[in-house]
């Protein structure tokens, strides 16, 4: 069982190896974050500088006239002043990063599977018939075998179109539909829903994004057990306490919209990534991590691009996480 606020960790070693430790894009999110917010609290930038207040300063239609696109991003990175909240905050969102990058993100790598040659390219002869129909029927034979092997190296044998486990890509991805997501919902969503949205102007979505995480998560290991604040439960109810801890530390008067915000982000990325693939059948899918993404994360990690692809056609081995969430 994990317990979500406990001592435990990384055993030995320094602050700089412990940050080693941690898988990429956890590790890149937790140090621009406390750069960001460290930056922001020694006044070496304005927090106003940072925040995303209205989309015209984005767009440089604002006070100051010029394009601010990283707002769109430091609006994420920056956790609060200094104390207690703040540091719970990253607390959460280290250990909550670290446990979903390392226990393999939901995935959304699509397998590979050949083009069919573009029927523009075949050619016809004078009796109509197609010069390269025995060449087109070995191609989508190639097609399904390679598909079926790809499916069982995989024990993927439920037509599904991504590989079985995901890795850091996949969670680069997550992270950036989430930002899209939350940003998209707050200004063309959230305005005409109640009043008490109103009242909690959000100009910052650390919070937000770390709900997301939370959830997604919750949702893929929905069985895995936790303790939080030594009482146990199972992690598909891990986002519900947080929203009626939240909604107690409001004196019960007012909903955390940033948890329900990103927790209704979190909702639809799983319903997507998880459930519409399913329901369309055919390998079809509406999400893709992006080849980019995968040849970045390579990189970062010092992986050659084209040994890391060959890898892909098999199912990823990650490492299965011990201790706690907490440390």
């Amino acid at each position: 069982m994990d317990n979500l606020f406990g001592a435990g960790g990384a055993g030995g070693g320094g602050p700089e190896e412990w940050f080693r430790s941690l898988p990429p894009i956890t590790r890149i999110w937790l140090g621009s974050t406390v750069v960001v917010t460290t930056m922001a609290n020694l006044d070496f930038v304005k927090w106003t500088d940072l925040a995303l207040i209205h989309w015209e300063d984005v767009l440089g239609n604002g006070k100051s006239g010029k394009l601010e696109a990283w707002r769109l991003v430091t609006c994420f990175l920056y956790a609060g002043k200094f104390g207690f909240n703040a540091l719970i905050g990253l607390h959460l969102m280290t250990q909550i990063s670290n446990r979903y990058e390392k226990m393999g993100p939901i995935c959304t790598r699509r397998i590979y599977i050949p083009e069919t040659p573009n029927s523009d390219q075949i050619n016809y002869n004078e009796n109509g018939d197609s010069q390269q129909q025995q060449q087109q029927q070995q191609h989508q034979q190639q097609q399904q075998q390679h598909r079926q092997q790809q499916r069982q190296r995989n024990n993927n044998l439920n037509h599904s179109p991504y590989y079985l486990r995901g890795e850091s890509p996949d969670y680069a991805f997550a992270l950036i539909f989430g930002m899209v997501g939350i940003l998209m919902t707050q200004f063309l969503l959230l305005p005409y829903l109640s009043s008490s949205h109103s009242s909690q102007k959000h100009i910052f979505f650390h919070r937000h994004l770390t709900q997301y995480v939370v959830y997604i998560w919750s949702k893929q290991h929905a069985h895995h057990r936790v303790n939080l604040f030594g009482f146990p439960m199972e992690a598909a109810y891990l986002p519900y306490a947080y929203l009626v801890i939240g909604y107690a530390l409001n004196n019960g008067q007012v909903l955390p919209i940033d948890i329900l915000h990103g927790m209704f982000v979190g909702h639809v990325y799983y319903y997507l990534a998880c459930v519409v693939p399913g329901v369309l059948g055919g390998g079809r899918a509406v999400l893709a991590t992006p080849m980019f993404l995968v040849d970045l994360c390579n990189w970062f990690e010092g992986r050659d691009v084209v040994e890391a692809r060959r890898e892909d056609d098999n199912d990823p081995v990650l490492a299965d996480v011990d201790g706690v969430i907490g440390g």
